[in-house]
């Protein structure tokens, strides 16, 4: 599930706009580069920040509102030209155990190598007041407790100023709580579309289009779960396989100002059986199965800001914050 990350996922858009201030004298152009005596220093601390809407909260291929929408919310401060950084998210859920809600802490550091940026973090997920929940003869359907650390790293290369390639690989040491690890691995593309293809849209409006898509493979060992368990007693425990799977999105960005508007396509191969195992979809006791990994078309709706940009999400990667 999430990752959170995630495959910490799942946006905003490459281009990069660039304010230039009004010139007093109509004879005299800016000069493309300002001296440094003028020039602004680089900032100390910055921030960026958002709120959103979807359709559904989809981590790495697997609902995590039961199919239906999702209010969300990001905050970070960026430190030292956005060398380091922390911050949270919080997503709308509907899950087996029954969170509040799911708040993610994340922090790491962002070094910059020409065209190259990496991102080095870790990410706490959180889910307050989770409940377990109960089978016949008080058999144990849940853990009591899915919170987790993932550490992440990512890299995004940015190619030519329309096209960045990114990967990414999250590492889990006890995934949501089962007593295994979990490896998600991906690698991305995000394309700025040319405003001439828009030509028919007004000229301000023709440049915010971008295409991005995501393949990845999340690796998950056995999970150590209660099987039965009686108030009091004793818990008995049982081994079993979570199902690795293949995973990937594609989905058309535009962006306008502060507003982000996605549509994306996102497909898993596994099957109804596996994603109940996976997921423990509460729909799922009766039949053994879950629809929460299936094939989905998920719409989503931004409105972001940065102090380092005003008006354009500046986490670099820009849009490829959707791969969370």
């Amino acid at each position: 599930m999430n990752s959170k990350l995630f495959l910490q996922g799942a946006a905003a858009s490459l281009a990069t706009f660039l304010c230039l201030g009004q010139v007093e004298a109509a004879d005299m152009p800016p000069p493309k580069v300002l001296p440094p005596e003028v020039k602004a220093p680089d900032p100390m601390i910055g921030f960026s920040f958002y709120t959103q809407y979807a359709s559904d909260y989809n981590f790495r291929g697997v609902s995590q509102s039961n199919r239906q929408g999702s209010y969300q919310t990001f905050f970070e401060a960026q430190f030292f030209n956005n060398f380091a950084y922390a911050g949270f998210y919080t997503w709308q859920t509907r899950l087996p155990t029954r969170p509040d809600f799911e708040f993610d802490l994340v922090a790491g550091i962002r070094p910059t190598f020409d065209k190259l940026t990496l991102d080095l973090g870790v990410i706490y997920y959180f889910y307050p007041n989770e409940q377990r929940l109960f089978g016949p003869g008080f058999t144990l359907l849940t853990t009591a407790n899915t919170d987790f650390i993932e550490y992440a790293a990512k890299a995004l290369y940015q190619a030519t100023p329309e096209l960045a390639i990114g990967a990414n690989v999250f590492y889990a040491p006890n995934y949501l709580g089962q007593h295994t690890n979990g490896t998600y691995t991906s690698g991305t593309l995000a394309y700025t579309l040319p405003a001439t293809w828009f030509s028919f849209l007004p000229e301000a409006y023709a440049g915010g289009f971008s295409i991005s898509g995501e393949g990845g493979h999340y690796f998950l060992g056995a999970a150590k779960t209660s099987v039965t368990g009686f108030i009091g007693g004793p818990n008995n425990f049982a081994a079993f396989n979570l199902p690795s799977y293949n995973y990937g999105n594609v989905g058309l960005s535009y962006t306008y100002k502060n507003l982000l508007l996605d549509l994306r396509f996102h497909a898993t191969d596994l099957n109804p059986r596996q994603c109940f195992a996976l997921t423990g979809d509460f729909r799922g006791y009766f039949d053994g199965r879950s629809g929460w990994c299936g094939d989905a078309i998920i719409g989503s709706i931004r409105w972001q800001a940065s102090t380092t940009t005003p008006g354009v999400y500046a986490e670099p990667g820009g849009f490829l914050n959707i791969f969370k």
